[in-house]
């Protein structure tokens, strides 16, 4: 144990001059402001120093402003589905700043596991915990963000509808919605328009929109859209049509929502009933609750219960979602 608390406090100080490090330069170097200062129009317009036309054009991947760990990340080639993730997050987080973040987390959840002399297995497991936290954040903020464009979406097809009627091109009612409609689907249709502004195909620009957007209705509008290109017809009605079936298929998932919101919340209770029962024994009687994280059956009871919980709420989760 002795050894795993000198190591988590290496680690600690490590992470805290490497983020040391990373605040300086982010905000406090006279670089950074001077940078800033010019962007604002109140410094000196600053000599440029040539550059080859291909670093010009070819966009460069920051990944993190320490250069050891640019250099490091930018070795791996596997990191594309993070990006991707923190992307459609709309989080302004490096990849770098993830990681650190992570791995500070990991060694507080080591640490307090070592400082409260509750066992290796106990230290590693909140240590884990504690390493998962942000991409756990990330991924509800990804949900939240893409069920919000969801929700936006038939109004957004609406008004394009609308445009088309009135004569406009199809490119200028997705510039309307980009201009008329919050985060995240003005900025998403925004960056369509944008592409299509560039030179990509129209049924390129969209197929890049799904990618960046997982929303089973927006497929349905590009899948539409697709086929009307190649066949014919009225576009005006076709948008009409497909944002009342997503009206009617968004009400429909609302009613199956509030039928199962009972089998949800029992769900809820019984995977919180042994945290809840755990806690209050551990305050009635302390000694009787500390054998279970002291003796070694202890910890693989803990074990075996925290596996069989996490199997029996992945059951509940699968019995109580229903896609419509």
């Amino acid at each position: 144990m002795t050894i795993v608390i000198s190591l988590g406090i290496f680690l600690s100080l490590i992470l805290l001059i490497e983020g040391g490090y990373y605040f300086y330069h982010q905000f406090v170097s006279p670089q950074q402001r001077n940078m800033k200062r010019r962007l604002r129009g109140s410094g000196k317009r600053v000599q440029e120093k040539e550059k080859n036309p291909e670093q010009e054009i070819l966009r460069k991947r920051k990944l993190s402003e320490v250069p050891w760990m640019q250099a490091l990340l930018s070795s791996v080639s596997n990191l594309g589905g993070l990006e991707q993730l923190l992307q459609q997050a709309n989080s302004k987080m490096p990849i770098g700043v993830f990681f650190l973040l992570s791995g500070c987390l990991g060694m507080v959840g080591c640490l307090v596991g070592a400082f409260k002399d509750w066992g290796l297995p106990i230290s590693l497991g909140l240590g884990l915990v504690g390493c998962v936290l942000p991409w756990m954040f990330i991924k509800m903020k990804r949900k939240r963000r893409f069920g919000e464009f969801q929700r936006q979406l038939p109004d957004a097809l609406d008004l394009m509808a609308r445009a088309l009627r009135a004569g406009h091109a199809f490119s200028v009612g997705m510039k309307m919605v980009g201009d008329e409609f919050p985060d995240p689907i003005g900025p998403e249709f925004s960056r369509t328009v944008e592409e299509i502004s560039f030179g990509i195909d129209v049924p390129e620009a969209l197929k890049n929109l799904t990618g960046r957007v997982d929303c089973v209705d927006l497929k349905f509008f590009v899948t539409a859209l697709t086929v009307q290109r190649e066949t014919g017809g009225n576009l005006a009605e076709i948008i009409e049509a497909i944002s009342r079936l997503i009206r009617q298929r968004y009400e429909l998932f609302g009613r199956i929502k509030s039928l199962s919101a009972e089998g949800r919340l029992s769900g809820y209770i019984l995977f919180a009933l042994p945290f809840v029962m755990a806690g209050v024994l551990f305050y009635l009687n302390e000694e009787y609750m500390s054998l279970l994280f002291e003796d070694p059956i202890g910890h693989m009871m803990i074990g075996g219960a925290g596996l069989m919980m996490c199997i029996g709420a992945y059951v509940m989760r699968n019995m109580c979602q229903i896609k419509v």
